[in-house]
């Protein structure tokens, strides 16, 4: 019975989400948790909603705790989500809230399987998450021996103009380009304009 009060309270959470109301889908799926502790799809709808409202702190704990159950689970489509909305909470943060520490640790001494990060790499790169990206690459040596990124496309990093800057900040975009490609990824989605282009050929 807790249970499925628990599954209409995060499915109104999903509805007010759908409909841009950000606070009442996170108090929603709140009042999901105090009837079943152990739902794991209210701790996702909630730290979607907290990305929403800009609370990183939150929306980590959330991810982090709904995580930590799953660890068991065989749902490794969940598991990169779950994963994927941690990364996602913090790239565009200055300063990690207090909260990415402990999720961080945990993530990288779960060994995770190369599927799992697959999906978590090419649904931070589909959203433009290229800082989570980054933040990934600095710890490759962590990741599976055996991971390949082959659906990921590179034509919204070469368009994130923001990203590049120059000095040290244009040398990690090279390098993670150049991991990326080592993983899998084609060169052909950079896409068909004449820079593009050009860079294709210096990178061939």
């Amino acid at each position: 019975c807790s249970r499925d009060i628990a599954v209409l309270h995060c499915n109104k959470s999903t509805a007010l989400y759908s409909l841009g109301k950000w606070r009442e889908a996170m108090l929603s799926a709140y009042q999901s948790l105090r009837w079943d502790p152990e739902y794991v799809k209210a701790y996702y709808r909630a730290g979607q909603s907290l990305i929403m409202l800009s609370d990183s702190y939150e929306a980590i704990s959330m991810f982090h705790k709904g995580l930590i159950l799953l660890n068991a689970s065989a749902d490794r489509t969940q598991v990169a989500d779950f994963i994927a909305s941690i990364f996602i909470s913090v790239n565009d943060e200055q300063v990690f809230p207090p909260t990415f520490p402990p999720a961080y640790d945990y993530i990288f001494s779960a060994r995770f399987d190369a599927l799992i990060w697959q999906m978590v790499i090419e649904r931070l790169a589909q959203k433009g998450k290229w800082q989570s990206c980054l933040l990934l690459f600095s710890e490759k040596k962590e990741l599976p021996a055996n991971l390949r990124v082959n659906q990921l496309s590179l034509k919204n990093l070469f368009e994130t103009s923001e990203l590049y800057g120059n000095g040290e900040k244009m040398q990690e975009v090279v390098e993670l380009v150049k991991w990326l490609i080592s993983i899998g990824a084609k060169v052909e989605t950079i896409g068909v304009y004449l820079l593009h282009a050009v860079i294709k050929l210096c990178i061939k």
